[in-house]
């Protein structure tokens, strides 16, 4: 896995042309870039245990042998990351040319209260970056705990909806699915996921992308 700290719709089925580069087995690479926060970046966890590393050991185990591909995840999560920063960094993470994007951003803004339009706003940039350079992309969504007003909350949880319908996307739509608010899956913070934690999102995110991916 490699850590990266600093057209066509979307939704279809991954073309075979866009194949980043090919080993000297002859084995193609495929390269996805999960662009996101400390939850990606794997806060509190030994790399190897956060879910994009688990990710990339999952494709290759149970897909790469199917599609004869080899799955390489860049983890472009930074820790307090959110939508502006995306926007103001997409250009620069899309010059690794990533055959797939995955947009896990928006859990910090939240948390800030950063008004919803803005959030929706950001994201839509990032999601419209990847579309201009032909780049497959996935969003994924996030809530907030009730403690933020249900208002807010509801309408956070609703963009990241309706920004998938807009922009025609497929979509995940809790990234946290069985982890956010479970003590046992989450670091005693509370916020971020433990080992455990990360293994239950890589299935949610794998059983999501790998039937893009073939």
């Amino acid at each position: 896995m490699v850590f990266c700290g600093c057209g066509p719709d979307a939704d279809k089925k991954v073309d075979d042309s866009k194949k980043s580069s090919t080993d000297d087995s002859g084995i193609s690479t495929f390269r996805i870039m999960i662009l996101g926060d400390s939850l990606t970046e794997g806060y509190g966890v030994p790399e190897e245990e956060s879910y994009p590393a688990l990710l990339e050991k999952k494709l290759n185990d149970l897909l790469g042998p199917k599609t004869q591909l080899d799955y390489e995840v860049i983890n472009g999560g930074i820790s307090g990351a959110t939508t502006s920063g995306g926007v103001s960094r997409i250009e620069w993470f899309l010059s690794a040319k990533p055959d797939y994007l995955l947009v896990a951003l928006g859990g910090n803004d939240g948390l800030r209260g950063i008004p919803v339009s803005e959030i929706a706003k950001n994201i839509g940039s990032i999601l419209s970056a990847a579309k201009q350079n032909k780049i497959p992309v996935m969003l994924a969504g996030m809530k907030l705990p009730p403690n933020y007003g249900e208002t807010y909350a509801t309408s956070f949880t609703g963009a990241f909806d309706q920004l998938a319908k807009d922009h025609a996307v497929p979509y995940i739509p809790f990234l946290l699915e069985g982890v956010g608010g479970n003590p046992e899956m989450n670091l005693p913070d509370r916020i971020h996921p433990n080992p455990s934690g990360h293994r239950v999102m890589c299935e949610t995110v794998y059983q999501n992308l790998a039937s893009k991916l073939h």
